[in-house]
């Protein structure tokens, strides 16, 4: 039963899940033998009388002499009735018994089958890259890619609606379970890792179009024209449904030099210019790095033009921009007015009026609210654990010696973010150097929270390394953000017998946060993709690194006797090379509705900041454009997207609320029509619309699926 009170039926499977039935014999005695272990297990398990027995299993061909092998179960089974169907046959008998039967009520999240069969969470932290991989490129689509295509009339041409597709069958190709989850040889995962990259490039090239398409870009145009007449522009983009400004992140070019290609190209390669001076109009910036490369413009006509670019990574203080909104200003001109409380930086201290930073000579972190006063010491660390596991389990061993601090350096020095660096040597596991660490803590203006960068790159193995995030607040509740709505926490508790055959891991999986709640305030941990966390009674929030390993299965582990998996050597799951995490703090109010709604904005804030690129081949004047907004107490966004109706877009949303509430979409164009759909978009009626707006009521708990024209 779902919080908002909507019930489904759940056939509950026998310990050895949907293969129990698999590879069924077709001679009468073994068939007699067969059933007598099936009966043993389904006989308590009917309790409506009718129970399911699945025919095949994960990998498998399907059965061999499946009628004989039939018609010698049901002979065997004698007065059962043992009949043959299709899974959607037998589903709707499940119902039509199910419906007057008094059934146990479950509710809740469902976490582990510890004494009933293993639940093998240790692959939340196996080849930890890899799904922090994956969980950005699903966001990058959801959240950055299908609103832009969205947006476009008709929710964009059918070609490029075809190359969506193609990116999410790529990265889907990618979530089989145990590619997934790590469970695979190496060469699974290394195939893994070029369905990915390739699923990221084609994300980025579909965004990018729908980007261009939306402000009217003409490629051809902008190739036929003579750089001179480009009006280079940054182009700035924000993937939220709703207005914001502050700090933007940018990547900004300015061409140095054309690269002539093709024969005799070696005689006319062009004079190198000077750099000119990095300004956007309107907005204040602060560099934070510098580069070179270089960059192509495209044509769909004609072959790309090469040019050298000096490059800058750079921040930008930006006015609001609309929800889904877009803005081109010229790189040109002056700044307007920054922050109005910039972040200040001396020695190892980061202020940016909402949090202060402190970091001692010995690389201690302290962290203290500026409204509240409260102060946490020892906020951030590093710690490491021998792990003789395999991919599906940990087993734990010694505490390593703490990572080695190198150094404490002040980075960045404002206005718009401050960062210091604290640089560590790891810890080893054999005779080699265990490999590097860097940990930058950053303040952004006017963000409250305190954002924390890791890099770093690991040399040894068989071992477990995690951030430890304190928050203060001593043996208080969890709360963890989860697909649809947040769910509270508590460290499993089994029986003795339960654990025998797997003993529990204390650690949960992270989706994008995770907060802690005393009754007087609260903190959260926001992620930008890696799976496991933990909660400490101390209050700290532990998140895996990465636990490295290098045995698919092994059969000698005291936490989990056996192979769950066949053996295999897999020296790329000891994840040596570089790693990294982005994670960020914020220190709030105790657990509340409008807190919970104050988190989820704050994720978008965290995760998904407003992003600007140097268009230099642009002939267009500087404007903006609006995008769509989604109005409501306690509403989420959940997806905007191409519907699967063509010339219709998608909008979903969830209530995060136990109270019916009321929301609002808006849109930069009229909506002619609007119709209330399922998750599958099977329409249910149609629902009145007011110009740019659809409003609707969502009940407590509910996921509204919009379909707009």
């Amino acid at each position: 039963r779902s919080l908002g009170g909507d019930d489904v039926l759940v056939h509950h499977l026998p310990p050895d899940g949907y293969e129990f039935g698999s590879s069924l014999p077709s001679t009468p005695h073994e068939a007699a033998a067969r059933w007598a272990r099936i009966a043993a297990v389904l006989d308590e398990r009917a309790v409506t009388g009718v129970t399911l027995l699945l025919n095949g299993a994960d990998h498998h061909a399907r059965q061999r002499e499946q009628r004989a092998a039939m018609q010698s179960l049901a002979a065997a089974a004698a007065p059962v009735r043992v009949r043959p169907m299709s899974l959607r046959a037998a589903a709707g008998e499940l119902l039509a018994v199910a419906g007057p039967a008094a059934l146990p009520t479950v509710e809740g999240e469902l976490r582990d089958s510890y004494g009933y069969t293993w639940t093998l969470q240790g692959t939340l932290s196996t080849r930890a890259a890899q799904k922090r991989r994956a969980a950005r490129i699903e966001r990058l689509l959801v959240r950055d890619v299908e609103p832009w295509l969205a947006l476009l009339p008709g929710g964009g041409e059918s070609r490029a609606r075809a190359l969506l597709h193609a990116a999410w069958r790529t990265l889907l190709l990618a979530h089989p379970h145990d590619t997934l989850c790590g469970t695979s040889i190496d060469a699974v995962a290394e195939a893994m890792d070029g369905r990915l990259a390739s699923a990221r490039v084609q994300s980025e090239g579909v965004r990018d179009d729908a980007l261009l398409e939306r402000i009217g870009h003409d490629r051809d145009v902008a190739r036929a024209t003579p750089d001179a007449q480009w009006r280079p522009v940054v182009v700035l983009r924000n993937p939220a449904a709703r207005s914001r400004g502050g700090v933007a992140e940018l990547t900004l070019s300015a061409t140095i030099a054309h690269v002539p290609v093709g024969p005799g190209s070696g005689s006319r390669q062009g004079q190198p210019r000077r750099t000119p001076p990095w300004r956007v109009d309107g907005m204040p910036l602060q560099i934070l790095a510098r580069g070179e490369r270089v960059a192509l413009t495209e044509s769909p006509r004609a072959y790309p033009r090469a040019d050298r670019v000096a490059t800058v990574r750079a921040l930008g203080w930006v006015s609001a921009i609309p929800g889904y909104g877009v803005a081109t200003r010229a790189q040109r001109g002056g700044a307007a007015a920054g922050p109005a409380t910039p972040v200040r930086a001396e020695g190892r201290t980061l202020d940016n009026g909402m949090l202060r930073v402190e970091v001692s000579e010995a690389g201690g972190v302290r962290i203290v609210s500026q409204s509240t006063g409260e102060v946490i010491d020892d906020a951030i660390a590093l710690e490491q654990t021998r792990d003789v596991g395999d991919l599906y389990t940990p087993a734990l061993r010694e505490p390593l010696p703490p990572p080695r601090l190198l150094r404490v350096r002040l980075t960045h020095r404002g206005p718009l973010r401050g960062e210091i660096a604290l640089e560590y040597e790891l810890s080893t596991t054999g005779s080699r150097k265990g490999g590097r660490c860097r940990v930058a803590l950053q303040l952004d203006a006017e963000l409250p929270a305190l954002r924390i960068a890791i890099d770093g790159t690991n040399r040894t193995t068989d071992h477990r390394l995690r951030v430890r995030v304190a928050t203060g607040l001593i043996s208080s509740a969890t709360l963890a953000d989860a697909a649809f709505h947040p769910v509270p926490r508590s460290a499993l508790a089994v029986r003795p017998d339960d654990g025998l055959m797997e003993q529990v891991v204390p650690t949960a999986p992270l989706h994008r946060w995770v907060a802690r709640f005393s009754s007087a305030a609260g903190a959260t941990l926001y992620s930008d993709g890696l799976a496991e966390y933990e909660s400490l009674d101390d209050g700290a929030i532990a998140v895996t690194l990465l636990r490295a390993v290098g045995q698919l299965s092994r059969a000698d582990l005291p936490e989990r006797p056996g192979h769950a998996g066949w053996p295999a050597e897999t020296p790329g799951a000891q994840s040596i090379g570089p790693f990294s995490a982005r994670l960020a703090l914020a220190l709030h109010g105790a657990d509340s509705p409008e807190q919970r709604d104050e988190i989820e904005r704050l994720a978008d804030d965290v995760l998904l900041p407003i992003t600007g690129t140097t268009l230099r081949s642009n002939v267009a004047d500087a404007g903006e454009l609006r995008g769509l907004e989604l109005h409501g107490a306690g509403l989420a966004f959940s997806a905007a997207a191409p519907a699967q109706r063509e010339g219709w877009l998608m909008l979903r949303c969830v209530n995060r609320r136990a109270e019916r509430v009321h929301g609002r979409w808006t849109l930069d164009r009229p909506i002619t029509e609007a119709v209330v759909a399922r998750l599958d978009e099977t329409p249910l009626g149609s629902t009145a619309v007011d110009g740019a707006s659809v409003s609707f009521e969502a009940a407590p708990y509910e996921i509204v699926t919009l379909l707009l024209r």
